[in-house]
């Protein structure tokens, strides 16, 4: 039986790819729209069509793993995002790049579900949220070296050879996944594809008020969370007059190390103040770093410094919330944490989807509006948890 530890390395991998899919080519969004002669939020909408598709296709993929296993799901998903990405490569107008994106999402949808699920058969409790934080380190320092690679590819090669790459990414981290992933479900059998089991299965987790409160909790912080790299560019690149490449690395150096620092901190406080704590303080601080967003293009004239370091605390905010949530809406339901995974994970992107969605259609220059965005999700995601806590600390008093 392969290591916990070994598994989690083969897993960087393939976690890693959605998320790098959705940003490499922010810093091309300008170009884009320049290359097909289309206004800015077509090219925008390309990132938010992905994210559509890594939503949706969750609802499916989570079901199918508990009937075939999560190493069927994922291989597959990655060989259609290797698809996706080399129809965009081929795309000749907006219309055929955002066909490329929804493939490129509906693969990418398998991993981005079924991570949550293959963490789950393997950890629980703390150490589901302790090996969560480990994780997010890696990921939050990849990650950002998305834009920055982007930038840099765009810069010298134009913005098809993001999505080169991405071919190239998806097919890697299909080899890997193939050859060194062991199965990690051994509850799964054709038997439980059947509709009844699957409406049921959904069913228990849409009735519960814990899994669908966080769930909604992350559906709004990482909607927010997300619509920086669909405004971001726009502010930087076409207001300020940055390069590409310097967007990618201030993406990458100052992102990068806001989540690495609150992904370690988040590893050790965790067992010492609990999961909820450290949720209330990731929200508090996202809450700050909007107010701080808005005050600052209230008082200062609009430069890197004053949009980048709102960012910057409202990403470390923020990475105190996914491992959290995550093992918070997860531990009571391992038995069926394919769906757990699928409909969690449907929650979140759909955030980010219709959220970045929402952003396009609003005045892109003002970062006053980004910091609404920004308040009103943190404020709203909050609320959301406390009232579920309050009914639950309720619940437990009456059976009292």
């Amino acid at each position: 039986m392969q290591s916990r530890k070994f598994l989690f390395v083969i897993l960087i991998l393939a976690v890693c790819i959605t998320q790098f899919a959705a940003d490499i080519y922010s810093p091309c969004l300008s170009a884009i729209s320049s290359a097909f002669g289309t206004p800015v939020r077509y090219a925008q909408w390309s990132m938010s069509i992905y994210m559509l598709g890594v939503a949706v296709t969750q609802l499916v993929y989570g079901p199918v793993s508990e009937g075939v296993g999560r190493k069927l799901p994922i291989s597959f998903g990655l060989l259609l995002m290797t698809l996706g990405s080399f129809v965009c490569v081929l795309a000749n107008s907006i219309n055929i790049l955002i066909v490329g994106r929804l493939l490129q999402g509906c693969g990418a949808g398998a991993c981005a579900c079924l991570w949550r699920s293959v963490f789950r058969d393997i950890f629980t409790g703390e150490d589901l949220a302790r090996y969560g934080s480990y994780l997010v380190i890696f990921i939050m320092w990849i990650v950002p070296t998305a834009p920055l690679l982007g930038g840099y590819l765009q810069d010298f090669y134009g913005w098809k050879a993001n999505f080169i790459f991405m071919a190239f990414y998806a097919l890697l981290a299909w080899i890997g996944i193939h050859y060194g992933f062991q199965e990690t479900n051994p509850h799964h059998h054709i038997s439980k594809l059947s509709l009844n089991i699957i409406v049921n299965h959904y069913s228990t987790l849409l009735k519960s008020p814990l899994f669908m409160g966080v769930a909604c909790a992350t559906f709004l912080s990482y909607g927010a969370f997300f619509s920086w790299f669909v405004i971001g560019p726009v502010l930087l690149i076409d207001r300020l007059g940055i390069s590409a490449s310097d967007f990618g690395w201030i993406t990458a150096l100052a992102g990068g190390g806001a989540y690495a620092l609150a992904g370690f901190l988040n590893g050790r406080w965790v067992k010492f103040f609990g999961m909820t704590f450290m949720l209330r303080l990731g929200w508090g601080i996202m809450a700050t770093a909007s107010l701080v967003m808005m005050f600052g293009h209230w008082v200062l004239e609009m430069n890197v410094w004053s949009l980048m370091f709102p960012v910057v605390l409202f990403y470390f905010g923020s990475t105190f919330i996914w491992p959290n949530a995550f093992a918070m809406a997860f531990t009571p339901f391992g038995e069926i944490a394919g769906y757990a995974g699928a409909l969690y994970g449907f929650m979140q992107i759909c955030g980010a989807a219709v959220i970045s969605a929402l952003v396009a259609y609003l005045p892109n220059s003002n970062p006053m509006i980004f910091g609404l965005v920004m308040l009103f999700s943190s404020l709203t995601a909050w609320g959301v948890f406390e009232t579920i806590s309050v009914n639950a600390r309720v619940f437990k008093l009456k059976r009292l």
